[in-house]
């Protein structure tokens, strides 16, 4: 039987692009506080709607909060992302005037990306991924490009690729199921090998992508195992990277030594099972701490491999199947 795709992509629904640009052109019109402001009903009536939203939002809060969470807690978790959203938006299309951000660890990158050897960051749902490449690659002697996964007509990337034409030119999508995987996987090791920085969300597996399970908050979930191979197969440097929110418009962004170039040999699962583990760790301190700020709007712990929004079990290092072609995306082996 053909496997569901992951939650996340199941889920996916297409937004009105006219309703978003609107949306945009009255905080441009009218300046951040007027976005802050609109975004609350906006928030409100998701919140109404996504029964589904809610219910993620409740069970991975609970996993991280002291207590048991209440619906002003799932509540804020919705607009803690909404506000991130906007702030990404008036960060692209105005830079960082009026955001208060503290930098940690831009040495760690400095000095990794020194040799001219190529390093993946490792990022997650965590914060703020734009406002982490921009910061944190202002004194990098490379920009850093984001692996990214754009859906077929998705409204909200649209707008923000509209908004600021030169970040989006930064941004690697990810193939469709289907696509030219090996293209994307060749386009990977182009920018390592001379040098450059390849972001990556390694908490959100897409379909085609391999998955490796790990501990995470008390239960185990499917990680993506192909930035760890990607980097075992060109001998690049792991680092950790996040921009958590704060705040209004205030963020801490860091940079975090993780591990040494993987040899080649070490592209097999088992080798890079304690990696990813480590990753996993790592997140799972990180959501501890800033508890509002994992926007993962689906349950990664129980999906069940049905059609109703579930994806594979993950027992063992596998695929998501998005049909009958498997797609490579990711699929990095020591050999190429």
């Amino acid at each position: 039987m053909t496997k569901s795709r992951p939650a996340w992509q199941v889920r996916r629904k297409p937004r009105r692009l006219w309703h978003i640009r609107l949306v945009a052109w009255l905080c441009r019109r009218f300046g951040w506080r007027f976005g802050a402001v609109l975004l609350w009903p906006i928030t409100l009536v998701v919140f109404l709607q996504d029964e589904a939203a809610r219910g993620a939002s409740r069970r991975y809060l609970a996993r991280v909060l002291p207590r048991r969470p209440t619906s002003r807690d799932v509540f804020r978790h919705f607009l803690t992302f909404a506000e991130t959203l906007l702030e990404r938006f008036f960060l692209l299309t105005g830079g960082a005037e009026g955001f208060a951000i503290r930098i940690e660890g831009q040495e760690h990158l400095a000095r990794a990306t020194a040799g001219g050897k190529g390093v993946v960051l490792l990022g997650a749902h965590l914060g703020s991924f734009d406002l982490l490449r921009l910061a944190a690659g202002r004194d990098a002697p490379v920009p850093i490009r984001m692996v990214m996964h754009h859906a077929a007509g998705d409204a909200l990337a649209a707008v923000f690729a509209r908004a600021s034409p030169e970040s989006a030119a930064q941004i690697l999508p990810l193939p469709p199921a289907g696509g030219d995987g090996i293209a994307f996987a060749l386009a990977l090791r182009e920018v390592l090998a001379a040098g450059g920085v390849i972001g990556v969300l390694a908490d959100r597996p897409a379909a085609g992508q391999a998955v490796m399970p790990a501990a995470f908050l008390g239960a185990e979930a499917g990680f993506a195992l192909g930035p760890f191979r990607l980097a075992a197969a060109m001998g690049a440097p792991l680092l950790l990277g996040f921009a958590v929110r704060l705040g209004r418009r205030r963020y801490l962004v860091r940079i975090e030594p993780f591990a040494d170039p993987p040899a080649p040999a070490c592209a097999r699962e088992a080798a890079l099972a304690p990696l990813v583990a480590a990753y996993a760790e790592r997140l799972s301190t990180l959501c501890r701490a800033y508890p509002y700020n994992w926007f993962n709007f689906h349950d990664v712990w129980d999906d069940d491999g049905s059609d109703e929004g579930g994806v594979p079990g993950v027992s063992a290092a596998r695929p998501y199947a998005s049909g009958a072609r498997r797609d490579a995306i990711f699929d990095h082996r020591a050999d190429g």
